[in-house]
């Protein structure tokens, strides 16, 4: 009896549990491959912002929304913190505003703030 019990209730924890982790790293997938396709462009921007050597880290995905139901039309808001190899705080926090109004992504306007940091090594890694 309490076998079948046993087994009763780990087939309800069984039926009941939601795959979170799977869909969390789904999700991170999705964020890396945007962000893959944009790469190309906020290198070109960083290389003219901050010249050659400059580094990046915690890449993300802070907006991304579709502009008109029915369409592929997106705009998407991209930010990382920039900074020079062996440079101390403060680092620049770079907020891109992307568009593929065109068909094409393009940047649309580009922000910069200093940020006082200790590391960028909390960031979340590519999956």
């Amino acid at each position: 009896m309490k076998r079948r019990l046993m087994i009763i209730i780990a087939m309800i924890l069984l039926a009941t549990t939601k795959p979170n982790n799977a869909l969390a790293v789904q999700n991170e997938v999705l964020e890396d491959a945007v962000l893959s396709i944009l790469f190309p462009s906020i290198n070109a921007q960083l290389y003219k912002m901050f010249g050659p050597g400059g580094k990046y880290n915690c890449a993300a995905i802070t907006n991304l929304k579709k502009k008109y139901n029915g369409t592929y039309v997106f705009g998407a808001t991209i930010q990382l913190v920039a900074y020079k190899p062996d440079q101390p705080p403060p680092y620049t926090l770079v907020k891109f505003n992307f568009s593929n109004d065109d068909g094409e992504w393009s940047i649309k306007s580009v922000t910069k703030e200093s940020i006082q940091t200790k590391t960028t090594s909390l960031c979340r890694p590519p999956v």
